[in-house]
């Protein structure tokens, strides 16, 4: 049997605070810096890969 996909797509706000950039998933309760926009974007598209990764699937539990 094949495991389910789950969805991975959240919303996610950008802003720059203190001279770096902060991308935030209030979904997720996730947060990342970066120096540049797209650094702080990288960062957060990072963090949501491991998130959904460590996500147990349908035949996990």
């Amino acid at each position: 049997m094949k495991p389910a996909k789950r969805k991975r797509n959240s919303n996610y706000v950008i802003a720059k605070e203190g001279g770096v950039f902060v991308a935030r998933c209030p979904d997720l309760g996730l947060t990342c810096r970066g120096a540049t926009e797209q650094e702080a974007i990288a960062s957060l598209e990072e963090a949501l890969a491991l998130y959904f990764e460590d996500l147990p699937g349908p035949a996990d539990g």
